[in-house]
C-alpha cells in the first residue's frame, strides 16, 4: 500500500515539474494472489473483508497509474535494505546492486 501511495505522489511531483510518465510505474511484488486480486474484479465476491484502502490500488491498477508484475522473492533486490540477510544472499544482492568489494 505505502509503496503505491509513494509512486503515485512521486507521479504527481514529476507531473508538476512539466515531467509526466504517460506509462504506467511498475512495481514488483512477490505475490501472485495480490496482483490477481489488484487486476481482477471477479474476485469481489470473495474479497468482500478487504479494507477499502486496499480498493485504492485496484483503482490506481484500472487507472493505469501503476503496474502490478510478479517477481521472486529470491530476486527482489530492495532485500538487502529490509531484512537480515545470509552473507550468501547478502553478497549476490549487492552484486545485483551494481557494488563491489573494493580490496
Amino acid at each position: 500500500m505505502s509503496c503505491v501511495n509513494h509512486t503515485i505522489w512521486l507521479r504527481r511531483l514529476l507531473k508538476e515539474l512539466n515531467m509526466t510518465q504517460k506509462e504506467p510505474t511498475k512495481i514488483y511484488i512477490d505475490n501472485k494472489s495480490s496482483i490477481a486480486l489488484a487486476k481482477n474484479l471477479v474476485f469481489h465476491d470473495r474479497s468482500k473483508h478487504i479494507d477499502t484502502r486496499y480498493r485504492y490500488i485496484r483503482e490506481c491498477v484500472a487507472n493505469k497509474e501503476v503496474q502490478l508484475e510478479y517477481m521472486r522473492s529470491h530476486d527482489q533486490i530492495a532485500d538487502i535494505f529490509t531484512k537480515p540477510l545470509k552473507f550468501k544472499d547478502f553478497t549476490r544482492l549487492r552484486n545485483l546492486l551494481g557494488i563491489i568489494k573494493q580490496v
